[in-house]
């Protein structure tokens, strides 16, 4: 057998400088009664706690009705589209620059911002999704590429293939997301840049839901039973929270430098604490950081250093 030597503990001169206590072990008193039994604890009791079941799910979403933790919920219109597009856009290449780079994004959807990558900013534009999309049909042309694939699994693309990847609020939805990280990392160039807005699992507007949830932190809160009986009673199509896996912000810093990512810039979008829900749910949301709690979206940029420079993380 081979590894570290175990202490002997009859050792006549044991290793750290202490020494063997002589004699035999004391006997404790006997206790009456079980010795485990609680007499008095600081520790709330079970019967004070809530109950998180779809009456108090109703009676938050009605506390929250004037103030919603979202007050204008995205649009998804051709118009509301396309001004979103140019807004995400511009907020990449301001940061990563875009003109005239071949480029992908990661989770495209309906692909506008792939179509306006090639068509504004004159890019060898690509776009990836796991679902095709009504638009693509439209927008899809010679400089906007739009490609039905799991990235991390059909390896659509060669080695080394783009100068930047960007990705807008896609990756808390990837089920493998380090599989994706290091697709991502294997298509850039050396010295290439991905650009990416996530939204963090324990954030308060995770759930995606706050179209119809206005209180925060349903999805640490309440089970997704819980979730589909709220949509059955508004005769909607019955949904569970909208999150995939359930990365936080160190755990996603851990994926990029196993795989050999360096972050050349990182920045968070934080929701302060509500501290009145927060003190009336600690026995929950007192599980997790308060630092957790209040970053919603964080927003990275990786390099893909070059080739001389590359060193990943041993596990």
């Amino acid at each position: 057998m081979t590894g570290r030597r175990l202490a002997d503990p009859n050792a006549t001169h044991p290793p750290g400088g202490w020494q063997p206590v002589p004699g035999p072990w004391p006997t404790p008193p006997r206790v009456a009664g079980v010795p485990f039994d609680v007499v008095r604890t600081r520790h709330p009791e079970n019967g004070a706690r809530p109950v998180f079941d779809i009456d108090l799910f109703e009676r938050l979403n009605a506390e929250y009705d004037d103030r919603p933790l979202v007050a204008e919920p995205l649009a998804y219109d051709d118009e509301a589209m396309a001004d979103r597009a140019r807004d995400r856009l511009n907020w990449v290449h301001k940061t990563v620059d875009l003109r005239g780079k071949r480029v992908l994004e990661f989770g495209c959807g309906g692909g506008f911002e792939v179509w306006l990558a090639g068509h504004h900013f004159g890019a060898d534009a690509w776009g990836v999704d796991i679902a095709e999309r009504v638009a693509w049909k439209t927008l899809a042309d010679e400089k906007a590429h739009l490609l039905l694939a799991d990235l991390a699994v059909d390896h659509p693309f060669p080695e080394g293939h783009f100068d930047r990847v960007y990705s807008f609020y896609v990756f808390e939805h990837v089920e493998h997301p380090h599989a994706a990280l290091a697709e991502i990392f294997r298509i850039l160039k050396p010295g290439g840049l991905a650009w990416i807005a996530a939204n963090l699992h324990r954030g308060p507007m995770a759930s995606h839901r706050y179209k119809e949830v206005k209180f925060p932190f349903p999805h640490l809160l309440f089970t997704d039973d819980v979730f589909r009986e709220f949509y059955r009673r508004r005769k909607l199509p019955e949904l569970e929270a909208a999150w995939v896996n359930r990365l936080t912000w160190a755990e996603y810093e851990d994926h990029f430098a196993r795989i050999g990512f360096r972050v050349r810039r990182a920045t968070f979008r934080e929701t302060p604490l509500d501290e009145a829900f927060y003190t009336r749910f600690e026995a929950v949301l007192g599980r997790y950081p308060r630092t957790d709690l209040q970053r919603d979206f964080f927003q990275v940029v990786l390099e893909k250093p070059p080739r001389q420079e590359r060193q990943p993380r041993r596990s």
